[in-house]
């Protein structure tokens, strides 16, 4: 009789260990089953510096290791893409700096930051002939890509830090991208401006001064990634396949530059090729 009952015992128990897995098993299936696969990431620049681990990435297909489809959407500016991305029209975000999540989520807003692709500030700041020192700057104008940008925030973070008052010892304007901020320059009507990387470079073989390399003395994290709370609880699993196929495409352009070109301009970045080797 005790025989019989630890035998039912014994077959209760596998039983209940086997439902447990089942359960567990079929869990697992319907989270992998609800997992994001297509989605839509915004952009708000074609910058090198910004954009490289992304396009390779999409180049070498470290996305689609992931599991993913990536479409790359580009719009102008960190407000902008804010609202894209709240709005539910993309899934994930890649801003210029954290300011706008930190002032977007002291309003409320559910969106949280996943991930950062720089601990500095990845600007140059240029000046015309008689702008060549951050002193120069004093009663000058400075253009900025626009009110509310990380390039806004990036320079009055800058000029307070060389002991300069952003809203009184200088004035910012709003320009626009980089050929409007260039031309700006070129005319008079803005004395600097901050320039990626790239394109630093490239302005400063024209002859424009270089002020300040802005990362030297910047530690503000740009180029983040943001997603929506929501997809995070949804997909828990989708963010960090993201990440997964970032970090590949970064260490790629950590430890063969000429392969992370490559794959930069494969993946439908521009520019001229020494230009951006050197930047």
């Amino acid at each position: 009789m005790e025989y019989w009952i630890d035998g039912v015992m014994g077959v209760r128990k596998r039983l209940q260990i086997f439902i447990c897995l089942l359960v567990i098993g079929l869990a697992a299936g319907t989270s992998f089953a609800q997992e994001k696969r297509n989605v839509r990431m915004v952009f708000v620049s074609l910058a090198w510096n910004s954009e490289i681990p992304f396009r390779v990435a999409l180049a070498r297909g470290y996305f689609k290791q992931q599991g993913l489809q990536v479409e790359p959407i580009l719009i102008g500016g960190g407000p902008a893409a804010l609202s894209a991305l709240i709005s539910g029209e993309v899934d994930f975000a890649s801003i210029g700096g954290a300011q706008a999540i930190f002032r977007g989520k002291s309003r409320g807003l559910d969106v949280t930051i996943i991930g950062c692709i720089s601990g500095t500030t990845n600007y140059m700041l240029l000046g015309n002939k008689q702008t060549r020192t951050v002193e120069d700057l004093r009663g000058k104008v400075i253009g900025v890509t626009g009110a509310g940008t990380y390039s806004e925030f990036a320079v009055k973070a800058f000029l307070r830090k060389h002991n300069l008052n952003p809203d009184k010892d200088v004035v910012l304007r709003a320009i626009g991208g980089t050929v409007l901020r260039a031309a700006a320059i070129e005319k008079g009507i803005i004395a600097a401006a901050p320039f990626s990387t790239e394109d630093g470079v490239r302005l400063m073989r024209a002859g424009y001064a270089a002020i300040s390399n802005m990362s030297e003395s910047l530690g503000i994290p740009q180029n983040i990634l943001v997603t929506r709370n929501e997809v995070l609880d949804k997909y828990p699993e989708t963010s960090k396949r993201m990440l997964k196929a970032y970090i590949q495409g970064m260490q790629l352009a950590k430890y063969n530059k000429k392969e992370a070109i490559k794959a930069g301009f494969d993946a439908g970045l521009k520019g001229d090729p020494d230009i951006v080797s050197a930047a």
